[in-house]
């Protein structure tokens, strides 16, 4: 891991395409601005984790001859099935 030290205002650069500016620190908490072309995804590590788990869980419906019944899943977790 590459460890920097940065201040309000200062910015770093990732590749060609990616800048990461700090925009303020408010205590413990740092406001990152990030500066990417739309095509990179750009997600909290948390949301990340998650869509990385569900993408896993279909993976696994689909090895196990279930994957006809993960959108019937889908929906009645969503609330969206017909009464």
């Amino acid at each position: 891991m590459l460890v920097l030290t940065r201040k309000a205002e200062e910015s770093l650069v990732i590749g060609d395409q990616i800048t990461l500016t700090i925009l303020a620190i408010e205590g413990d908490r740092v406001k990152i601005g990030i500066q990417a072309p739309r095509e990179i995804s750009i997600h909290r590590k948390e949301v990340w984790e998650a869509i990385h788990e569900q993408n896993h869980l279909v993976e696994l419906l689909a090895q196990d001859g279930h994957g006809e019944h993960f959108e019937q899943l889908r929906k009645f977790l969503a609330g969206e099935m017909a009464e």
